[in-house]
């Protein structure tokens, strides 16, 4: 009876916790930019890097948050001393709107790196900006920087690990244009704090083919959150799998504990008159806010 009431409290641990991660979740998406400024406000550069990365690999952003969005990236990145990343973030911006300037109100140091972001732009003709060619009765043409492919990652997400064992991972990116530079890993410990990055290591025998492991001191109980972000040639994301409010996730019980499928796939508990609970997360990077279902079994 013992055994059965630890278990229980074990699930509405795990319940908790994953309601906790999924609310998060459903309010940020409606307001990254919102979320992400605050952040940046606070001084939380880290943080607002996660949250601005996860918004601009969603759908359904507004130019003018899109540009809002690559701003904060840069100014992030730059409080970082991430200048190329700070870079790239700007020159996707000038890309979007050539005629933008910074605030006056930035410090002297955000105001000559932009200027200089922008005059190495410029020498290099403007690249990334769309290019509105006619026909010769006037009629516009198709601009083939836009017709972009999409990319994609292929990815198979174990249910479950053992305490204490790393996690091998593997992911094929699926990239037409050539757009990423590499593949990185974020992972964490449970749903709190912030998420470690690392790259993937390309195998140079397959292509897109990547691997990497999650190191052995996170895997603890009760799970182990991650994604992939697949980033360009400065670092900006541009496709992920997954993303700092929903990201995938793998069980980690304790040993003689609760089974994975009971809170990460679905499934009952029952000891004895016990009523059951099951616990059921879908998670996507697109717009659709992360889903909880939780349904009580009576017996």
């Amino acid at each position: 009876m013992r055994m059965a009431s630890a278990r229980l409290a074990t699930v509405a641990m795990l319940s908790a916790s994953l309601c906790s991660g999924v609310a998060l979740a459903q309010t940020s998406q409606r307001n990254f930019v919102e979320l992400g400024q605050r952040q940046y406000d606070d001084l939380h550069y880290e943080e607002a890097l996660q949250t601005l990365s996860a918004a601009i690999i969603r759908r359904g952003n507004s130019p003018v948050e899109e540009l809002r969005i690559y701003e904060l990236l840069a100014y992030s990145y730059q409080a970082l001393n991430r200048n190329d990343e700070a870079e790239g973030a700007w020159r996707l911006l000038l890309a979007r709107e050539p005629t933008r300037q910074v605030s006056a109100d930035v410090s002297p140091r955000v105001q000559t790196f932009f200027n200089g972001v922008r005059q190495r732009w410029e020498a290099e003709g403007r690249p990334g900006v769309a290019v509105q060619t006619t026909n010769n009765n006037g009629a516009p043409l198709p601009n083939p920087q836009r017709n972009l492919s999409e990319i994609r990652i292929d990815h198979r997400s174990p249910p479950q690990q053992q305490r204490g064992r790393a996690v091998p991972l593997t992911a094929t990116v699926v990239d037409p244009d050539h757009r990423v530079a590499r593949l990185v890993l974020a992972y964490r410990h449970n749903n709190v704090g912030l998420f470690r990055r690392v790259d993937a290591q390309n195998d140079p025998a397959s292509t897109g083919a990547f691997s990497v492991t999650v190191p052995q001191d996170i895997v603890r109980p009760p799970l182990v959150e991650y994604y992939f972000e697949a980033v360009d040639g400065t670092g900006v994301p541009v496709f992920a799998r997954g993303d700092a409010f929903a990201p995938l996730r793998i069980a980690v019980p304790e040993p003689g504990g609760i089974p994975w499928w009971v809170w990460v796939g679905g499934g009952v508990l029952a000891a004895g008159a016990i009523t059951g609970i099951i616990v059921g997360v879908v998670a996507s990077q697109n717009s659709q806010p992360t889903t909880l279902n939780i349904e009580v079994i009576g017996r």
